[in-house]
């Protein structure tokens, strides 16, 4: 048998149309007595292997949900399908089996690569954890999602890589990742990056409800307190912001995003030396990543520090590709850095 995602916002006979499929047979599966009635949530429904292959090709058509959430937005007939063959082998059934010593290697290996926060590392990592995808352990494979989707996220905000080649891998991985292990932080951190990445209000509040329901399975996932802060903050809720951050650094003190966050706040305080030491502990910490660089070079020329300029063509010179040396320079010119 294989999944079907039915999205929220169209009748089955939309649904049956667009794929192709007889609407008796669709709805049969579904369950759903009424075809013409508008489906009032994301349903998933199993259905026989094959089922989908006999659509006719003229009749197929994307299946959007009109909505604008990401989390539903995304959920094209080619992308459920991609979810659907993920989480076939994320789920691993009965025949999962625990890591290799070498498939534990490779994923350290894979979380080094992201942890450096670059944008050469971070396709490195991308691939890295896309080899690792076909293990039968299933607690890594969940971890091999998680982290794809954290770096396939990660792409348009740290790097400047166009949000339509980024955040769809990112949704498609996250969901792999909840459907093998729904309480681990990484797989929950990796599907609030990807609904926060267009870094619109309307995202950031999809990936702040995302992070708060999550951290009640996880209440110590330290990097989703983090990113929690960070989400507050971008939509200037700072008490709430302060409050998560608190206990995003007493879980772990030298986390970049908590670092960062805080820096952040502290500017908004006018603490710019803060500030300042926080960025500096920050880049000790991931001396790979560009950004940081520019945040030290900004709040130098904001205090008037002559080393600003030559610190900015150090993190232009750490940028890995033009796009992201583009988003550094637009930065450092408008002496705001994108959160």
């Amino acid at each position: 048998m294989s999944l079907l995602v039915l999205p929220a916002g169209q009748s089955l006979r939309v649904v049956a149309e667009r794929l192709g499929v007889p609407l008796d047979e669709l709805q049969r599966h579904a369950g759903v007595s009424d075809p013409e009635a508008v489906l009032p949530r994301e349903q998933r429904i199993e259905v026989p292997d094959g089922f989908l292959r006999g659509r006719s090709a003229k009749r197929q058509q994307p299946l959007e949900a009109p909505t604008t959430s990401a989390r539903q937005g995304g959920m094209n007939t080619w992308l459920a399908m991609d979810i659907e063959q993920k989480r076939t082998r994320a789920g691993g059934g009965l025949a999962g089996r625990a890591a290799s010593e070498d498939e534990q290697e490779g994923l350290a290996e894979a979380h080094r690569a992201y942890l450096r926060f670059a944008c050469d590392d971070n396709e490195l990592a991308f691939d890295l954890y896309g080899q690792l995808t076909v293990t039968h352990s299933v607690e890594l494979r969940a971890q091999a999602f998680a982290g794809q989707g954290c770096a396939a996220a990660q792409r348009h905000r740290l790097f400047g890589a166009p949000l339509g080649r980024s955040q769809p891998q990112a949704l498609s991985a996250a969901k792999a990742a909840q459907w093998a292990a729904p309480k681990h932080p990484e797989s929950l951190l990796a599907m609030a990056l990807a609904l926060g990445a267009p870094g619109t209000p309307e995202a950031l509040a999809e990936a702040r409800a995302e992070l708060q329901r999550g951290l009640e399975l996880a209440p110590r996932a330290a990097r989703c307190w983090a990113e929690l802060a960070a989400v507050h903050e971008r939509l200037e809720e700072l008490d709430d912001a302060a409050a998560a951050l608190s206990v995003a650094l007493e879980l772990e003190p030298t986390w970049l995003f908590a670092l960062t966050t805080e820096a952040r706040l502290a500017r908004r305080a006018n603490e710019l030396d803060r500030a300042l030491a926080l960025l500096e502990l920050a880049s000790q910490s991931y001396p790979h990543h560009a950004n940081v660089v520019t945040e030290r070079a900004i709040l130098l020329a904001l205090g008037g520090d002559a080393s600003a300029d030559e610190i900015q063509r150090q993190a232009l010179t750490l940028a890995g590709a033009d796009e992201h040396r583009a988003l550094l320079a637009a930065a450092f010119s408008r002496r705001t850095m994108p959160a």
